[in-house]
C-alpha cells in the first residue's frame, strides 16, 4: 500500500470576458422568457392532441 499525499493547493488565474461578438452568455428579459414558455407549451399540446387523433384515426378505421 502506498501512502497518500496531499496535493498542492492552486489558485486559478482570473480569465478575461470573451471579446465582444463572440458567444457569450446573456440572460433573456423576463417578457422574452414568457414567450418562450408560452410557445413551448402551446406546441406541446398541439403535439399530444395530434397524437391522440392519430390513435383515434387508426384505432377506429377498420381492418
Amino acid at each position: 500500500m502506498t501512502t497518500p499525499v496531499t496535493a498542492p493547493a492552486a489558485t486559478p488565474e482570473v480569465s478575461d470576458s470573451p471579446p465582444e461578438g463572440r458567444l457569450a452568455p446573456q440572460s433573456l428579459s423576463t417578457p422574452a422568457v414568457r414567450r418562450v414558455q408560452r410557445v413551448s407549451l402551446g406546441a406541446g399540446i398541439a403535439l399530444i392532441g395530434l397524437g391522440l387523433g392519430f390513435l383515434a384515426f387508426h384505432l377506429r378505421r377498420p381492418n
